[in-house]
């Protein structure tokens, strides 16, 4: 994979927000970098174009076809409050996961937000496990 310039990182974000903002017809605010690769030239380029740069804390490792059991209870054991999870639309058995994942959280008193209701926007920082975390004053 090549690095990208400020330049080209720029014109990739504006078609994608373009295209999104088409089909959707709502403004692009949140942008996840492919594969969860980022530096400070991507976070500061998007910043600078107004997305908000997000991350995942929990992975469900889903591409790598595990069990519907085994990608639920990877969720279940990693979520805190606050967490993103990533999970793929083309996982082999994402979809019969997913209902066990929601159920259980949600009897153990979690709620589900948008991304765009769950995130800082202003003073904070990504940890390396991809978290938010407010700015130290």
């Amino acid at each position: 994979m090549s690095k990208l310039s400020g330049e080209e990182i720029r014109a990739e974000l504006a078609s994608s927000s373009a295209a999104i903002e088409k089909v959707t017809g709502k403004k692009v605010e949140l942008f996840r970098a492919p594969y969860g690769d980022y530096d400070d030239l991507l976070i500061e380029t998007a910043q600078s174009m107004g997305l908000y740069t997000i991350q995942w804390d929990v992975d469900s490792l889903d591409w790598k076809d595990l069990s519907a059991t085994d990608i639920s209870m990877r969720i279940i054991n990693n979520v805190k409050s606050g967490s993103i999870i990533l999970c793929h639309n083309n996982g082999l058995h994402t979809a019969e996961a997913l209902p066990i994942v929601l159920d259980t959280l949600k009897n153990s008193g979690y709620e589900f937000v948008p991304i765009g209701e769950l995130i800082y926007r202003d003073n904070y920082t990504i940890d390396a496990r991809g978290r938010q975390c407010p700015a130290e004053s």
